[in-house]
This record gives structure tokens, sequence and C-alpha cells, in this order.
């Protein structure tokens, strides 16, 4: 096991990337208005929140691929080699977001460009979970759950610090300030984090787990033949948390458009909810190392599914800051309380030698279907339907597909724990000719 030093040292290099990531994507979302007018003009408000809603879901798309290079360079390198890799990628697609010029200025080229840093964020992205997640876990055996879920815990510091950064240039400058260049400065101040993300990487060991276990010649084809039951299943854990994590990005956009609330108080509510996410994630998380991990999750995605539709019906009879921060703080807390032990679960679902792209096939395909594309589906239900507590039934129902995935889970599948792996065996209980117990 790495010595305490060692280990804030992996802790910090892992999470930079995807508190890069989770940063740009916060921001995306924060000023998707600005974004909307700059790149995407249209003939309504509608139509141009639509298009870019679509960009950023489109990026999304971009997710499992990189799930499968960057997973599988993680499994045949080393997962060290493939976040350095994403890291640099990261940094170009939060660079152009910083400097793309307006559709004013280059037309078509700039919404052109903008998709182009989506795919290059969502390429990264996809292969970014697993590696480091399987990382920071392959360094801490029998600590997986709280070490793990640094990757939900750096999305909460990102969020934190994205919404702050809105709140403050919104605060700083005027309406037409923000328009027409301010919404490019969160961008800017992301790309701080790439030089130092990129140089901790840099300057960290390897795995034992890694170095001791067998390598595949191609753990993506591994993966999908023998284990894609597993991909599935992990696909299912992630539908619930990914949904509210989305929709929380969404709020801001919601809250002004929707429910015509200040800008101010729309993005002082997930800055409240992701502080609460910061305090309940490693506790929750670090229980699961002694009481397990599948009970807690199993709780808390029920509460989530019940509690989503009451949550939003509440806020939109009595749009106020108050209500606005009541529904964040619960939904904030039952993502984070089912969230926290996931990592190390998703993890537990493979073998090492499959392990980084299995988890990022899972996690990139969940996001993609139940996450990314989220915003774009609730602004879409809301104008088919006019109802604008769509998103509380969208993320029930993606919490209850959670629940029958970790129902399914604890009742039927091996999971590959400490005990299996031991502290740098060469142990792969699945191998890979074997068939998946649970295709």
């Amino acid at each position: 096991m790495s010595t305490p030093k060692n280990l804030t040292r992996v802790i910090l290099a892992a999470s930079a990337g995807n508190a890069l990531e989770f940063f740009d994507f916060t921001v995306f979302g924060y000023f998707a208005i600005q974004i909307a007018a700059a790149f995407f003009p249209a003939h309504s408000q509608y139509a141009s929140m639509l298009a870019t809603w679509a960009t950023y879901g489109t990026a999304f798309l971009a997710r499992p691929v990189g799930a499968l290079v960057l997973g599988s360079y993680a499994d045949r390198v080393g997962r060290r080699a493939a976040m350095t890799a994403a890291i640099l990628l990261m940094t170009g697609g939060t660079f152009l977001m910083a400097a793309m010029p307006p559709y004013s200025a280059i037309g078509p080229l700039a919404p052109a460009g903008i998709l182009i840093a989506r795919l290059l964020q969502g390429f990264s992205a996809g292969g970014e979970f697993g590696g480091a997640t399987a990382f920071m876990m392959e360094h801490a055996p029998g600590r997986r759950g709280f070490f793990a879920s640094f990757q939900f815990i750096s999305q909460a510091v990102a969020t934190v610090a994205g919404a702050s950064t809105a709140l403050l240039v919104n605060e700083l400058l005027t309406p037409a300030d923000m328009a027409s260049w301010g919404f490019r400065v969160p961008f800017a101040v992301g790309l701080l984090i790439g030089p130092v993300g990129l140089y901790l990487r840099r300057h960290v060991d390897e795995t034992p787990v890694f170095l001791h276990s067998t390598h595949s010649a191609a753990p993506a084809l591994q993966a999908l033949r023998h284990a894609p039951g597993r991909v599935l299943l992990g696909a299912g854990l992630i539908a619930g948390g990914t949904a509210a994590t989305y929709i929380a990005i969404y709020l801001p956009t919601y809250a002004q458009h929707e429910l015509h609330m200040p800008v101010g108080d729309s993005f002082l509510a997930p800055i409240l909810g992701a502080i609460v996410a910061l305090v309940v994630t490693p506790v929750v998380a670090a229980a699961s190392d002694r009481l397990g991990r599948v009970r807690p999750m199993i709780l808390f995605a029920i509460l989530l599914a019940a509690s989503s539709i009451p949550a939003f019906m509440v806020v939109n009879a009595s749009p106020r800051l108050g209500t606005l921060v009541a529904m964040t703080l619960l939904i904030g807390v039952l993502r984070a309380a089912y969230s926290a032990p996931m990592p190390a679960l998703l993890a537990e679902l493979f073998p090492p030698s499959m392990r980084a792209v299995g988890m990022s096939a899972a996690y990139s395909g969940g996001v993609v279907v139940f996450g990314g594309l989220a915003p774009l589906i609730c602004t879409w239900l809301i104008g088919a339907t006019g109802d604008r507590t769509a998103p509380g039934w969208y993320l029930a129902a993606c919490a209850c597909i959670s629940h029958a995935a970790v129902l399914a889970i604890g009742g039927r599948v091996q999971l590959y724990t400490d005990r299996e792996e031991g502290q740098g065996s060469a142990l792969d209980p699945l191998g890979p000719e074997a068939p998946d117990p649970i295709h």
C-alpha cells in the first residue's frame, strides 16, 4: 500500500483531469444562454437553446470512442500514460472554448469550432474515468470506496469553482459584457488546471495491481466479448447519479428560462448543492468500505426516485430562491449518497486486465444515454408537453434504472475485490477467454 504522502499525490494527480473535465462541462451548462447567442443564433431562443444543448450532448457521443481507445491504452500501457494523454486533450478543448470567435465574426465556423471543442472534451473524458479511478483504488487496497470516491469529490469541487466563478463574473460585468466576452472568462480560468494536472500525472508511480496483473493485447475486445453484461449493468449503475448531476448543471438555465428567476439566484443553488456533496460523498464512501456498497446504493436510489417529481412540483409552485435551494440540497444529498460507493463498485465489476476499459465503457455509456443528453431531453420535454416538472419525471425514471442495476449486481454478480486480487496478484478471475457469468 502507498504511503500517505504518495496517496495524496495519487489523489491530486488522478482528480485533476476529472476536475478540469467537469469544470468545463459545468461552465458550459451555466453559460448556455450566452453561448447560444454567441455561437448558435436562430429564429427563436428555444431553437437556439436546442442547438446549444444538442452540441453539448453531441460531445458525449465521443465518450464511448474515447472509452475504448484510452481505456484500452490504460489497460495495455498503464493508467498513468492514459491519464496524461487525456488531460492534454481536455486542455485543448478548453482552450478552444475560451478562444473561439463568435458567429458574427466567422459565421458557421464558430459552431463547428465549438463542436470540435466538445468532441475533444468528450473523447478525453470517455477514457478519463476508468483509468483515473482504477489508478486511485489500486493504490489503496482496503480503502477502495473512499479513494475511488475522489472522482465525485473532484466533481463537487469543480462545480463549486465553476459556479463561484460564474457568479463572480456575473456580479462584476454588465449583461452586455457577459454576452460578448464575459462567458469566456471561466474557460480561461479552467485552463490553469491543465498544466498542474499534467505535471502531477507525470510524477506519480504506476499502480502495483497493474504492474503485477496480466495484460491483454486487446482489452476492449475482451471486455465487449467476454463481459458485456457487466458493461450494461455498469451503465445502469450510472443512470440515476449522472442524470441528477447533469440536471444540476442544467438547473441555472432552467431557473432563468422556465422559472424566470434572477441570474445570481440560479448560480447560488448549485454551489450549495455541491458543498453538501463534498461532505456527504467521503463519509458514505468510507462507510461502504466497512459496511458494503450495495445496500446503501439501493436505499438512496429509492429515495432519489421517490423525491424527484415532488421536488420539481414544489419549486414550480413557488419559484423562489428558498425552494430552489431546498430542491437542490435534497437532490444533491441523495445523489451524493447514492454515487459515493459507485466508482469502487463499478471497478470491482472488472478484473485488472480489462478494468480501465470496462469501467470507461460502462461509465461513458451511462453518461451518454442518461446524463449528457439530459438538458436536451428536458428542454425538449418541456417544450413538447408544456410541463415544467418534466425534469423530475426524467430523473425519477433514471433512478429506477439504477435501483434495478444495483439489485442485479447484489444478487448474482461476482466482484473482484482486494481479497481476490491480493496486493499485486497476477490473478485474473475472468480470464481473457472465460465467458461472462452474467452474459
